[in-house]
């Protein structure tokens, strides 16, 4: 599953890192919604709209923004059914709670330590240099 993310954000990748960490099986190819590879999958997003949350691209090729993305990708995680589901099941305040974080990350990706910004860029890098995209992101 390909994860597009904003590049740009250090809370953005700060998560995105940590979504790499739990990932133990490598199911999850980070793409930085920046690169071009991505602009070419997000064609069905809204170029002005790609930005404004993360996305994922399932491996039937289905693209799903914010929250609505959030129980494919639990699912792809050791242990995340559960809380797919839960997601899944009250998506509405979901949705909700992804604003609200989505509208808060300028502020919280300013305060974060730039060691754990710097971290997170080098294991992004490393998932990246290490994990081929899915043959349905090519």
């Amino acid at each position: 599953m390909t994860v597009f993310y904003d590049g740009d954000c250090g809370f953005c990748a700060f998560c995105m890192a940590l979504l790499l960490r739990w990932d133990r099986a490598r199911r999850l190819y980070p793409l930085p919604i920046q690169d071009p590879r991505a602009q070419l999958l997000l064609t069905s997003v809204p170029e002005d709209e790609r930005l404004l949350s993360a996305h994922v691209r399932t491996q039937e090729g289905r693209v799903l923004s914010g929250a609505d993305g959030a129980p494919a990708l639990l699912r792809q995680l050791p242990g995340g059914r559960p809380l797919a589901e839960l997601t899944a099941a009250t998506l509405p305040l979901a949705r909700l709670a992804y604003r609200l974080l989505t509208w808060a990350r300028p502020a919280i990706g300013s305060v974060l330590p730039a060691a754990w910004r710097n971290w997170a860029a080098a294991l992004i890098a490393d998932r990246r240099r290490g994990t081929t995209p899915p043959t349905s992101a090519l």
